[in-house]
């Protein structure tokens, strides 16, 4: 008995891969590090939920968010606190869901912990296109910089 009705003998498959989910992933940053805070603006260029904020480490430190404000003119946003050093500490979690809306520009401030990866530009266009960019960055001496944005990933 044939499971295909193609007399030759050859089967044809389809393959299936499930959605994947909309993110905002700046990519990995470098070194020189320190923390600070950071301000600026992100544009999404496809609409997502966010639940969490991940803040890329450099190498063999605890970089991490210790807080986040995301908003705009017309939101007056979400914000969320760190933990601490336990379970998933490179994660910050937002009580609740919310939405950024593909191609709407939403200001951040990030205060970082640690030594944090970061991205040496004043403005950076990530692989799929979002953009993010540093109006400020006060470092923990409080040296104003304005090309270092956090590597950081927007996620559900």
């Amino acid at each position: 008995m044939k499971l295909n009705p193609a007399e030759s003998g050859e089967y044809s498959f389809t393959t299936r891969t499930a959605p994947s989910e909309a993110i905002f992933d700046t990519g990995l940053g470098t070194y020189p590090s320190i923390f600070g805070t950071h301000n600026g603006t992100i544009t999404p260029n496809q609409t997502i939920t966010v639940r969490k904020l991940y803040t890329y480490p450099c190498t063999g430190t605890g970089g991490h968010t210790e807080y986040v404000r995301i908003w705009n003119d017309t939101w007056t946003g979400k914000e969320a606190y760190w933990d601490g050093y336990q379970h998933d500490w490179h994660n910050i979690t937002f009580d609740e869901p919310f939405t950024l809306f593909a191609e709407k520009t939403y200001k951040y401030e990030i205060r970082t912990g640690s030594y944090p990866q970061i991205i040496h530009k004043p403005e950076h266009t990530t692989l799929d296109g979002s953009f993010i960019n540093c109006t400020s960055f006060v470092d923990v001496n409080g040296k104003e910089y304005t090309d270092w944005i956090p590597a950081i990933r927007l996620w559900a």
